[in-house]
């Protein structure tokens, strides 16, 4: 009996621990479950960037066809216009409670592409992330066992749909603050964990022209002189 009691003592410690702990993990759920599209609890403004729009001031026209403005001078002010907005462009909008003063702008248009980091494996050969315009997501030159599925902001973070090879039918979560956007660079901040990732945009390396032109048809091409 009294190693019983010592038992159990012992797992109301460790369960009081790690609830102490706050110990976060990635939300894993069937992939079905999964959409690109404005979920329940999401507070983010989706539109297009209107005509009306300044540097100051952020005209957009919603999903909905409402018509809305938002000041975006404390936005600006604190770098979180990402990276920035024209006309016609596809825009998520994060916005004070009085719904007028916008505290985050992501341009939705340029975070689409292939977004690339050096190798962890070997330093050179790039890998990273493609992000489409239809939600979906792939790995760019992907090494080891996570795939990317999908991709949504939620409430103005990124959302990260992946699976990880582990011979089970989950799809994890990650969700990511965007530091930093410019045209050619991605800022990337794990609200889990201590990471952050520095992507850049894919560039292709210049095809070398070594000026030399074989005609296929002149068989002396292919003649080696020794």
């Amino acid at each position: 009996m009294k190693h019983y009691t010592m038992m159990m003592l012992l797992a109301v410690i460790i369960a009081a621990t790690l609830g102490s702990c706050n110990i976060k993990k990635p939300q894993h759920y069937p992939y079905e479950e999964v959409t690109p599209v404005k979920q329940v609890g999401d507070s983010t403004i989706y539109g297009i960037c209107g005509s009306g729009s300044t540097n100051d001031q952020l005209q957009i026209i919603t999903d909905n066809e409402d018509t809305l403005y938002f000041d975006v001078t404390e936005a600006r002010k604190n770098g979180m216009v990402l990276p920035g907005y024209s006309r016609g462009e596809n825009l998520c909008v994060i916005a004070d409670t009085t719904g007028t003063i916008a505290l985050k702008v992501i341009n939705k248009d340029m975070l689409l592409g292939e977004w690339v980091i050096p190798s962890p494996y070997d330093g050179s050969t790039p890998s990273g992330i493609i992000i489409k315009d239809n939600g979906d997501a792939e790995g760019f030159e992907q090494q080891g066992d996570i795939e990317y599925k999908a991709w949504r902001i939620f409430n103005g973070q990124l959302q990260i749909v992946e699976t990880r090879g582990d011979d089970t039918d989950l799809y994890y979560t990650l969700t990511y603050e965007i530091t930093r956007m410019t045209a050619d660079s991605l800022y990337l901040s794990n609200v889990n964990e201590d990471e952050t990732f520095e992507y850049g945009r894919y560039v292709p390396e210049p095809e070398v022209d070594l000026g030399i032109n074989f005609e296929d048809d002149d068989p002396d091409n292919y003649v080696i002189n020794w």
